[in-house]
């Protein structure tokens, strides 16, 4: 079990446990009262039972179907009833026309490639950019006309390339967080629609 201030996080070993990333998402979490709210890659589900304190309604989307049935559980646990839960890679299981006031990915971003799906979770691809480029290319599409995304990074990453491809989007960009571990430093990157920075 995993404690998140007054949530309890049950956990598991075919999906990714809440770790120093997923801290820093969760403590910075922008979410305002009466968002909609996309979780991508939720894995236990931490991230949409924060959010969903806040929100009016939280999609939850994972590759991996045991992340989800977990995550589901975990909502249960928090008598979080405002979390819809739905097997997607990216956004392939999201419909054009659903929209949110904020997502929140903390996606997989070391470089290195993953065999297995509890890898796939933390196993970026070549320069561990491979998943936050495909998320970057399609997410703005699924955002509100002032709506914004939060994306965890690492400096593993090369993340002036990401601010960038951001910035080329007309996103206003902001490091809002940071946090140094071992051998890298983990960025929060939060974009806005009606923000130009």
């Amino acid at each position: 079990m995993h404690y998140y201030h007054d949530h309890k996080i049950k956990t598991s070993e075919q999906v990714y446990k809440p770790a120093e990333d997923s801290l820093l998402l969760a403590d910075n979490q922008l979410v305002e009262e009466g968002d909609t709210v996309l979780d991508m890659g939720t894995g236990t589900g931490l991230q949409a039972i924060i959010a969903s304190d806040t929100a009016s309604c939280v999609l939850a989307v994972d590759v991996n179907p045991l992340a989800l049935k977990l995550a589901e559980e975990n909502a249960g646990l928090n008598k979080a009833g405002n979390i819809e839960f739905r097997e997607s890679n990216l956004f392939r299981n999201i419909k054009k026309k659903e929209k949110f006031n904020l997502i929140l990915f903390n996606p997989p971003y070391l470089p290195v490639t993953g065999k297995n799906m509890l890898e796939k979770a933390w196993c970026g691809g070549v320069g561990g950019r491979e998943v936050i480029d495909e998320f970057i290319r399609e997410f703005k599409a699924y955002l509100e006309p002032r709506g914004g995304m939060q994306l965890v990074v690492s400096s593993l990453n090369n993340p002036g390339e990401v601010v960038e491809e951001l910035r080329k989007l007309g996103l206003g960009v902001e490091i809002t967080a940071e946090k140094k571990i071992a051998f890298e430093k983990l960025l929060l990157l939060s974009c806005f629609m009606h923000r130009n920075k």
